[in-house]
């Protein structure tokens, strides 16, 4: 057995920034990761990533092998390809709006920080469950898969950043840490690296396209990598019998771009889109990342997020142990934190969005996108967090655009007023433990009133 401040099981985004931050800190962290040291990054995604997402953080931008492209905006289509809606978060002197990248070099190199940083990275450690005291998570039981012995290893503090997988969630018999994840609430997807016999265009622009007849309750993406390189993939709602890579096979024969492409590398994946957990601690345990469903419902992109979470945990964790409090009150205010100032109120809010995109076909979809019923004005405030608000004006042009579609409008426009409320519940995320069901109640309520389950 070894004894540790903390830690952290998974070595992707929200473990190795957590992990660095956290040695930075004084700590002494332990990293479990079940992959081995020079496969950590390794995970099927669209490798994506926004400018702010590393600047807030302060992680130098990708250069080299790991930058895939510099994208400028995501261009949206509906199914039939006429139009499209751009959005962009690039601030005024900003080289960019986000990259490519590779996903392995650059998850190399935030592990690498972690271990600049003093962090000890023990690979080939599958974490079996945690280890409970009195009901306080106090460390984890792993197998060495190398020597397929059964380790121990106890923390003041342990971080569940094992991905969709969470390991340890699944364990945990909390009424406010749901262990498993709806499939509805998940999205599943196949992917393939692929070099094109042309290079992609316009290559700055990474594209989705809203198709339901190949992506039912998900998305196509095209991401460039550069030159003749691009990521391309689908995504689809989970539950629904639908296999992602039949689609993706099929997709690809709509687009003479595809023809005769090489295939570098391929597989399939899945990730949570749908709210935030209702806490993203308990008794000596935190959860961040795709464990603590810190992933954007709409697109399913979870790197920047992942990192924010571990970013806003580790200073709370370090506060925690000082204070010998590492109780569920003692970890409150990461959920206070993330929720109210980050990323939670905007996964909260997106997540609304979600569902009524999940409701919309192929049709509407076309008909909300060619007549401007949804803008690039709406989805950057939406993207960006804020919701959508509809002035006097903007409803009576929207009105007489949408008049063939009355029932779509009046349910955007509901949808629209709930992701507004939704943001304020979340900017008054409830101080501490004892003041969070009402709270929770009045989250619930509004899921139902739009008929959906939270």
């Amino acid at each position: 057995m070894t004894q540790h401040d903390l830690i952290v099981v998974g070595a992707g985004p929200a473990g190795a920034h957590l992990a660095k931050e956290a040695a930075k800190l004084g700590l002494d962290v332990l990293v479990l990761e079940r992959l081995s040291r020079d496969r950590v990054g390794d995970k099927v995604c669209g490798e994506g990533i926004a400018l702010h997402h590393l600047k807030n953080p302060g992680i130098p931008y990708p250069t080299g092998k790991e930058l895939g492209n510099t994208i400028d905006g995501i261009d949206i289509y509906p199914p039939s390809m006429e139009n499209h809606i751009t959005i962009s978060q690039r601030v005024e002197g900003e080289p960019c709006d986000g990259w490519t990248i590779d996903r392995i070099y650059f998850g190399q190199r935030l592990l690498g920080y972690a271990e600049e940083a003093g962090a000890k990275i023990q690979d080939h450690a599958h974490v079996l469950e945690p280890i409970f005291d009195n009901g306080t998570v106090i460390g984890v039981k792993y197998k060495d898969t190398k020597t397929k012995k059964i380790r121990e290893a106890h923390a003041q503090v342990t971080v569940d950043a094992s991905g969709m997988s969470a390991s340890l969630r699944r364990k945990m018999k909390n009424p406010h840490i749901e262990q498993t994840i709806e499939l509805r609430d998940q999205a599943v997807c196949y992917r393939e690296i692929l070099e094109l016999q042309e290079p992609f265009e316009p290559a700055d622009r990474c594209w989705i396209i809203m198709d339901d007849h190949y992506s039912p309750g998900g998305y196509v993406w095209i991401f460039p990598r550069g030159g003749k390189i691009a990521n391309v993939g689908l995504g689809t709602q989970g539950g629904q019998g639908h296999r992602p890579k039949d689609l993706y096979k099929q997709f690809l024969k709509t687009n003479p771009i595809f023809k005769d492409a090489k295939v570098i590398h391929g597989g399939g994946g899945a990730a949570p889109i749908r709210r935030p957990l209702w806490s993203y601690v308990a008794d000596g345990i935190v959860f961040i990342g795709d464990s603590g469903c810190h992933v954007n419902p709409i697109h399913g992109g979870g790197i920047g997020s992942a990192i924010e979470a571990g970013h806003v945990v580790a200073p709370i964790i370090q506060q925690a142990i000082e204070s010998n409090d590492v109780s569920t009150s003692g970890l409150w205010p990461f959920n206070v934190k993330y929720n109210r100032e980050h990323y939670g109120q905007k996964i909260a809010s997106l997540d609304l969005m979600r569902h009524l995109l999940q409701e919309v076909g192929n049709e509407e979809f076309d008909y909300v996108i060619n007549n401007r019923i949804l803008t690039t004005e709406d989805l950057q405030r939406a993207n960006a967090g804020e919701g959508i608000h509809l002035s006097a004006l903007d409803k009576a042009g929207r009105f007489m655009r949408g008049i063939r579609k009355l029932g779509l409008l009046r349910r955007i426009q509901r949808v629209s007023r709930a992701m507004s409320e939704m943001l304020s519940l979340y900017r008054s995320f409830p101080e501490a433990p004892d003041t969070f069901e009402p709270w929770k109640q009045r989250v619930v309520q509004l899921y139902h009133d739009l008929g959906y389950q939270p």
